[in-house]
Parts: structure tokens; sequence; C-alpha cells
């Protein structure tokens, strides 16, 4: 992310989730009502546009070619993200916590959100800019959310927690989506190793994770080449990634058992074909839901 700037790649996510609002009822994978609200003027003209019958799927299209695959995912992977979260809370949950929230709006848009304690964590510089465009959408804060500021790569998790009222004893579901591509190993590892030894019985982390070899070059998909140079462009290069062969035991290391992975074969089956739908996505990246270990 650039000094002094809000994370362009909040900015592009929440875009395509405001493109995807625009469907009607039975085509849509989800509704995202504050997304759209979330952006600067600039991004709002072009949610209009890729929003018109006539214009947006001709620049959609020409988007998908430069940067193949990349909406579908980002789609489908919030759909699987609400879907746990949904789960979660019919289960049961006390505490929810957002890392790198960015422009989510899951502590605002999903049923029963309402009755669990939020807490979103995310860059200052992003948070502040989300926090004035929800007072004006809102008129107050929402009682049951608590922001925290945190640089992941400058600032430790376990220190950040210590101001946001966080229960350690209570049934926790984490989300960390789009973020750990943009940390340190270090940074990683550190927040996974906090989660585990601090979140309550029964507690479960979801995340999204890039395929490592993508990062070091041995595996090429198409376009992906082109991604990484334009997020180096904008400042916010892809640093970390894991392998998927080796998430379980990647996970078990720091305190978790794998419960679900899911990557674009799952994603069409589950949402797409359904739907009847054709959609490209990106094979480099996939959700995983974990379990904290006891």
């Amino acid at each position: 992310m650039r000094p002094g700037s809000v994370s362009r790649t909040a900015l592009g996510t929440a875009a395509g989730r405001a493109v995807e609002s625009c469907h009607f009822k039975g085509e849509r994978l989800f509704e995202d009502p504050f997304a759209r609200e979330f952006l600067p003027f600039s991004y709002r003209v072009i949610v209009h546009l890729l929003c018109l019958p006539a214009i947006g799927p001709a620049l959609l299209s020409l988007r998908e070619r430069q940067l193949p695959g990349i909406m579908g995912n980002l789609l489908c992977r919030t759909r699987f993200i609400d879907d746990v979260l949904g789960d979660a809370i019919k289960r049961g949950i006390a505490q929810l916590v957002i890392l790198g929230a960015g422009l989510d709006s899951r502590a605002y848009r999903i049923p029963g959100i309402e009755q669990i304690h939020v807490i979103e964590v995310d860059h200052p510089i992003t948070q502040e800019w989300k926090k004035g465009r929800l007072k004006r959408m809102l008129g107050m804060f929402p009682s049951h959310v608590t922001f925290v500021p945190i640089d992941f790569d400058r600032q430790e998790l376990s220190i950040a927690m210590q101001q946001a009222d966080f229960r350690a004893d209570a049934k926790t579901l984490f989300i960390w989506e789009g973020v750990t591509q943009y940390i340190t190993p270090e940074a990683a590892d550190a927040s996974l190793r906090f989660i585990s030894s601090s979140a309550g019985p029964e507690s479960e982390i979801v995340f999204t994770y890039i395929d490592d070899r993508i990062i070091d070059g041995s595996l090429r998909l198409e376009g992906s080449e082109r991604l990484i140079a334009n997020l180096r462009r904008q400042g916010e290069p892809w640093i970390f990634g894991i392998a998927p062969a080796e998430l379980d035991a990647y996970l078990a290391a720091r305190g978790f058992e794998l419960v679900e992975e899911a990557g674009a074969s799952e994603y069409r089956e589950r949402y797409l074909e359904p739907l009847g739908r054709g959609m490209n996505i990106f094979e480099g990246e996939r959700a995983a839901l974990a379990r904290v270990k006891r």
C-alpha cells in the first residue's frame, strides 16, 4: 500500500462486489449494499458503467482479457466466506474478528451479525476512510463493532487485540481475506500462532492464500505475470504464499486442523453451476477453513 493512501486492492475488491450486486436477485452470488458507497466518486462512476446492460459486459470482457479469472475468484471467495460466517452464526459464535478488514461489509449485512461482537482490524488509513463512509451512511458506528488500527508488518496482533475487548474465552471466527499474500511470512506466522494460543474452544479461521509457486515464478498461470506486475506498480506486491500440498502441515505446525479448502473447481460446482453462470476463475488463490486444536 502506498504511504498515505487507501489500499487500492481494497477499493478494487469493493468495486467488484458492487458490480456483482447489480445482478438480479436470482442470478447474483451475494448482495453487498455497502460496497458502492465505500468507494470514491471515480470508482462509483466505473461501477455505474460496469452495471449498464450494453456497456458493462464489454468493459468486463476487456478486464477479463487483461486479468483472467481475477473477478471470478474475488466474487466466489466472497460467497464462500459469507457462507462460512452465516454457518458460524447459526452454530453460536460469540465473536467475529476480521483481520485486514479493508472495505469488507460483513459486519453490517450478514443476517444475525448484530448479535455478535465484531472486531475489525486494519491499516489505520484504510480504516479511517471506511469509518468516515460508514458514519455518512449509517449516521453512527454500530455498537457491536470495534475498530482496531494495525500495520501487520510492524505491530503484533496480540498487542493490538488488547485494545479491542477481545474475549479469549469466546467461540470466535476469524476472517482473513485477501491479506496473507501482502504480509511477511513472519507476520503471518505470528498472527496464526496468536490465534491458536488465544482463541476460545472451537474457534475457527477462514482465510485466503496464494500458491507460493506463483510468487517465486515456478508456476505461471494465464495473466499471473501481468497481475503481479500491476500489483508491484501499485505498491502492493505479493510477497508470501503457501504450497497447497503443504497447507495441512503448515496449519498443524501452528495449532490448527484443516476443515475445508476451496478453489476454482469447488466454486464452479457449488456456486456457478446452480445459477447457470459461466465464469473464469483464477486458479492461483484458494480459501481455507481451519479450526483451533485443543
